[in-house]
């Protein structure tokens, strides 16, 4: 029974673990690439569907992924109780940060815009927004996103290397996932250290989880 609601809450992340990857692509054909905060300024003042449904998804993302580390640890706990611990404990951690920046964006983000247009407030409201704007690189929410996911990076890895001890397709799932955490720990590191490159790493760290749940939903749903 555990590892079918493993698999369920597996795949449920997979399906909008996928859904972020398409409208990420999507997102970043039809506003093309931002390089000033003036841009990514213009872009959130006037939000389409496509942004809201971007912003829910992502949230969508981190409760869903917040839920299957969490399954996680309960899988792993009884065989490895402290690494299970050591794990899960960064995960609320990953998921209150997230949950701010995505959430933020739709929420305070538009509110921030409203006093743009006041001239007592346009200072302070300009000076916010250029913190608050994750589309924006240089934001403190968008450093606050890449800290989340190197965050995560941790329990990432430990629960990767304890499902390498599995059947195959767990271990294959195993690999992919301490790989996501190796990948967005370096990401950090790139936003630390200034190198463009390195911050990458995020990113691929993504992609690398979404395509560890392919195997990790099968194997679960199976009872590999």
């Amino acid at each position: 029974m555990r590892t079918k609601i493993l698999g369920v809450i597996s795949s449920l992340c997979l399906v909008v673990t996928a859904l972020w990857l398409v409208l990420l692509i999507w997102s970043m054909a039809s506003v093309g690439p931002v390089e000033t905060f003036e841009q990514a300024l213009a872009y959130v003042a006037e939000p389409d569907a496509l942004f809201t449904l971007t912003y829910v998804n992502a949230t969508l993302v981190t409760l869903s992924a917040t839920m299957l580390f969490a399954a996680l640890y309960v899988y792993f706990k009884p065989a490895a109780p402290g690494w299970s611990a050591m794990g899960v404990v960064f995960v609320p951690v990953y998921s209150v940060l997230n949950l701010f920046v995505y959430l933020s964006q739709i929420t305070i983000v538009p509110r921030l815009l409203a006093f743009t247009g006041m001239a007592e407030y346009q200072a302070t409201s300009g000076l916010l927004l250029g913190q608050m704007v994750q589309q924006w690189p240089d934001s403190a929410v968008a450093a606050l996103n890449t800290l989340a996911y190197a965050i995560l990076g941790i329990p990432s890895i430990a629960f990767g290397v304890a499902l390498l001890k599995l059947g195959t397709l767990r271990r294959l799932a195993g690999a992919l996932i301490a790989l996501n955490g190796v990948a967005c720990i370096v990401g950090m590191v790139g936003l630390v250290v200034g190198n463009g490159l390195l911050e990458w790493g995020t990113a691929i760290g993504g992609v690398l989880f979404l395509l560890a749940l392919m195997p990790l939903s099968l194997a679960f749903l199976r009872e590999e």
